[in-house]
């Protein structure tokens, strides 16, 4: 039973401990923060799958820098604004980085069901996928509407080693696919395609790397595909000093040997007890996640503890059954539990 659950695994968030965890705090987007891109030549995005070694020694620019601005927006959203003015607006915490929606010249979308991209933690062999829709205005003074309804999918689908110009060597760089496949509705429908790449660093909070492409479909039989690449303007280092990946990535033990906890009864059915014990004072998180990776609910969080712990978990609504992950954040150290839900 344990080798098909530790199998099942490898769609949930236990197989976070493989570096690198895009997080909120590591990788989350912030208010006050600036991120350059350099267009470049475009690049294909090479293969999925695990320890991949993607050489882009070669990438040449071929514009001038853009910059990206993060401020705080309305309602407790952030505001990211591109070079070209454009206004994309997200809800972005620990648990999720979700796209609200767009403000440009001669063009709005405002979602009424918007897009994930994220869901934090988020690792190799992580996935998320659903629909979104909402509204588009166009015109000089947005006088035109119409609606915009599509599935979007985002995965965590490779890792491996980036080699970048400037002899930069990249290890443990995460690559997350995203796809959105929508139509716009206004005089006529337009359905558009876009399937973007984004390679994510451990020492850097933003894509290192991005490319892109996006294809359109018209009424009359037209098509027309745009394809981009950028590449970061930030001072990358390499960090060659890093251990490389594992050749499998696998689930975080369950039994360390410097932290000592039990959970039970496993499985469960209306509630587990959770005990831990810490040698010293310690910075503490402890959340629950569907097997999907979804969140449910944090035990603990936030807190400072030492000596012994006891959590139980009774929750005022009636649990799905099956299998659920209990994710157990000691400072820097991470460990999951699986459990059944009768």
């Amino acid at each position: 039973m344990k080798k098909v659950l530790f199998s099942m695994l490898l769609f949930a968030p236990a197989v976070l401990a493989a570096q690198p965890v895009l997080t909120y705090q590591t990788h989350g987007l912030r208010a006050g923060e600036s991120h350059g891109m350099q267009k470049v030549e475009y690049l294909s995005p090479g293969n999925a799958e695990a320890k991949q070694v993607w050489d882009f020694r070669s990438v040449s620019p071929i514009d001038p820098q853009r910059i990206e601005t993060i401020d705080n927006g309305e309602a407790g959203k952030l505001k990211v604004t591109s070079a070209d003015g454009s206004k994309f607006t997200y809800t972005c915490n620990e648990y999720a980085n979700v796209y609200e929606g767009y403000v440009s010249t001669g063009r709005t979308i405002e979602f009424e069901k918007p897009i994930t991209k994220i869901k934090y933690p988020f690792g190799y062999g992580s996935r998320l996928a659903g629909d979104f829709n909402g509204h588009c205005y166009y015109g000089a003074n947005l006088s035109h509407a119409g609606t915009i309804a599509g599935s979007f999918s985002s995965e965590a689908d490779a890792y491996g080693v980036l080699r970048l110009p400037n002899d930069v060597t990249l290890h443990n760089v995460l690559r997350v696919k995203t796809r959105e496949s929508y139509v716009e509705s206004l005089c006529s429908h337009v359905h558009i395609e876009t399937v973007k790449y984004l390679w994510y660093a451990p020492e850097y909070r933003y894509p290192v790397l991005v490319t892109w492409e996006i294809s359109y479909s018209y009424e009359n039989g037209e098509t027309k595909t745009v394809t981009e690449s950028f590449y970061t303007t930030e001072k990358l280092v390499s960090n060659t000093a890093t251990p490389v990946i594992a050749d499998t990535p696998k689930p975080a033990q369950e039994d360390p040997v410097d932290i000592k906890y039990t959970v039970y009864p496993n499985p469960y059915n209306s509630y587990f007890h959770l005990t831990y014990t810490l040698e010293k004072e310690t910075m503490v998180n402890i959340a629950l996640y569907t097997a999907s990776g979804q969140f449910v609910t944090f035990l603990v969080k936030n807190q400072k503890q030492n000596g012994v712990q006891h959590v139980t978990y009774n929750p005022i609504s009636a649990d799905f059954a099956g299998m659920y992950v209990v994710r157990l954040l000691f400072d820097d150290k991470v460990y999951t539990k699986t459990l059944i839900k009768d």
